[in-house]
């Protein structure tokens, strides 16, 4: 009898501003599944061109091999048709927050980037994930995958890079970001 390659779910990574603003929950714009695992960064006002760091955070010791990448972004003011919100994935083979670090940035919610030398220069030492091509719409969340990548260390930081031409909304009531593992299960 053959076997089966089937694809289950589990534990989701949830960047948002849990802390302040973020609410979840079920409304249509809601990427956030009950029992993800809470990750910190404040989307808040990132202007065009500038960059926000998460908090770092842990895949786990056994973790799925690939992620899928989501995400909910709001402007006050139309976004240019076309743009992108731009997403990196920082790897860290190290638990402490500002240890083993690309770019030796901090491993906290805060403005890219945090360590040494340029946004540009940052990128550059990290995974990009993938771009959320963005439309021209004002007060409206746009949501849209992002894209699928392989975390090569157990920790990370998650970087948002906001090229849409717009400031984001003053408060990150709808702003989030979600990894969902991909695990491969054979039958």
């Amino acid at each position: 009898m053959p076997n089966e390659v089937l694809i289950k779910t589990g534990t989701q990574l949830s960047f948002a501003d849990h802390g302040t603003d973020f609410v979840g929950g079920a409304a249509k714009t809601s990427l956030e599944q009950a029992g993800a695992t809470d990750v910190q960064i404040d989307l808040t006002s990132l202007a065009n061109a500038s960059g926000q760091e998460s908090a770092k955070f842990d895949f786990g010791a056994t973790r799925a091999a690939r992620y899928s990448c989501m995400a909910a972004i709001e402007s006050t003011t139309a976004m240019t048709a076309g743009n992108t919100i731009d997403f990196y994935l920082a790897p860290s083979p190290d638990g402490t927050a500002a240890n083993g670090n690309p770019g030796q940035i901090d491993g906290v919610d805060g403005a890219a980037p945090s360590g040494v030398g340029t946004l540009a220069e940052l990128l550059a030492v990290c995974i990009q994930i993938g771009s959320l091509v963005v439309e021209n719409t004002a007060s409206t969340v746009q949501v849209g995958h992002v894209g699928v990548f392989m975390p090569p260390e157990r920790y990370g930081i998650l970087i948002v890079v906001n090229n849409s031409a717009q400031t984001l909304t003053a408060d990150a009531v709808e702003h989030h970001v979600v990894f969902n593992p991909i695990v491969d299960e054979i039958q």
